[in-house]
């Protein structure tokens, strides 16, 4: 908790005017209010950065590093260019994220949400044109919320390490054009408002309102970054339907779960375009069943899937470091809603793997090492967590 919960507040706005942009373009507004939304967007960042100036300076130093860097490099990589980037530049120019009603460009999975794309060209609207480099700027600046938000449960000392455990996890994703950083840190910051709101057994934060819409914004966006976000929040809430059953508890907290639980709606009336206009996701269009039969006898399936997902370095040291953590400072609860999540997810991967209608190695080999990082920024992000408690516990 900071200081008259400035954090939480810059947070929550600069998720919601993101979000209010998506909300805009569907509606089709003027691009005149489209602009001012993105400036407002702009000056809330000013504001964080000089309301109080000497705090949090581990963030306002690695970001700007982060935007520099942004600015310095090209979109070359197949899903910033030829996906995320692409649909960007066709709401610059169609000014509307149901362009891609017609389907054209089928090759760049036209039924992904454009939350992130939508955002992009709101910046290419304000600057007045398009090209290949800054539109990606705006992939970087919806790192912010989750980032200033991650300050209300981390401080000093700790919140570097967490910021070095950011850049060691997500790496050149917070900078590339890719969505798969954005899916992992808002997976975590939606991961941690969930299990303090309903699980947790303290009511330090379920008596304030701030946080219940802090995780309504970040559930919507976590849904409208990509389509593993939709499995991902999905996991969170029957994750925390289970626990809170198996407690004895679902009466006390099931109006909670049900009201956040419109949070899917937005990516409900998504896919329910695309599905009108029958654009489809290649995954479910396709005979999966017959995919899922043919290689789930065979064992060398499972070696290869885990051999691609587990021998990733990055996972292995954040599960290391997830397990002495909680080695040191056993949090049963905890340790029992992020080991449900992790193995839900586990398994979807491997039903999604198995399953896939492209060539099973290349589809692991060009795939496993971004969907992982999820689980490995969360897994040593929890980690943290969970030390930085024991450290308040040893000194209250």
């Amino acid at each position: 908790m900071t200081k008259d919960h400035f954090h939480e507040k810059i947070a929550l706005v600069l998720c919601f005017v993101i979000l209010n942009n998506y909300l805009l373009l569907s509606l089709n507004f003027p691009q005149l209010l489209i602009k001012i939304n993105f400036i407002i967007f702009l000056v809330i960042v000013l504001v964080f950065y000089f309301q109080n100036l000497l705090e949090n300076p581990f963030l306002k130093i690695f970001f700007l590093f982060i935007v520099f860097i942004s600015l310095g490099t090209p979109t070359f990589e197949w899903d910033a260019r030829s996906i995320w980037l692409f649909h960007a530049k066709r709401i610059f120019y169609d000014q509307s994220i149901f362009s891609i009603g017609d389907n054209y460009a089928a090759f760049s999975q036209n039924e992904y949400p454009s939350l992130a794309p939508a955002f992009a060209s709101s910046l290419a609207f304000l600057v007045g044109h398009w090209n290949e480099v800054f539109p990606k700027l705006s992939f970087s600046l919806m790192f912010l919320p989750p980032l200033i938000l991650t300050y209300s449960f981390l401080k000093d000392t700790q919140y570097l390490i967490f910021l070095s455990i950011v850049f060691f996890t997500i790496g050149k994703f917070l900078f590339n054009g890719w969505a798969d950083g954005l899916v992992a840190i808002y997976f975590g910051s939606s991961a941690i408002l969930m299990y303090l709101l309903i699980i947790a057994d303290t009511n330090f934060y379920r008596n304030r309102l701030l946080f219940y819409l802090l995780a309504f914004c970040f559930f919507v966006t976590l849904t409208l970054i990509k389509n593993e976000g939709i499995v991902l929040l999905f996991i969170l809430f029957t994750t925390t339907f289970l626990i809170k059953l198996y407690k004895g508890q679902l009466r006390k907290d099931i109006s909670k779960l049900i009201l956040l639980s419109i949070s899917f709606l937005p990516i409900i009336l998504w896919k329910f375009f695309c599905y009108s206009k029958g654009i489809g996701d290649h995954y479910i269009s396709t005979n999966i069943l017959l995919n899922l039969l043919s290689r789930a006898v065979d064992l060398n399936n499972y070696k290869l899937i885990s051999y691609f997902l587990f021998l990733n370095e990055k996972f292995l040291i954040a599960l290391i470091f997830f397990l002495v953590s909680f080695w040191i400072k056993l949090n049963k609860e905890l340790f029992s809603f992020i080991f449900i999540v992790t193995a839900m997810y586990i398994f979807i991967l491997f039903f999604i793997y198995l399953a896939t209608p492209y060539d099973f190695y290349w589809q692991l080999n060009s795939t496993a090492a971004r969907v992982i990082k999820t689980l490995s920024f969360s897994l040593a992000f929890f980690g943290l967590y969970n030390l930085n408690n024991y450290r308040i516990s040893q000194y209250s």
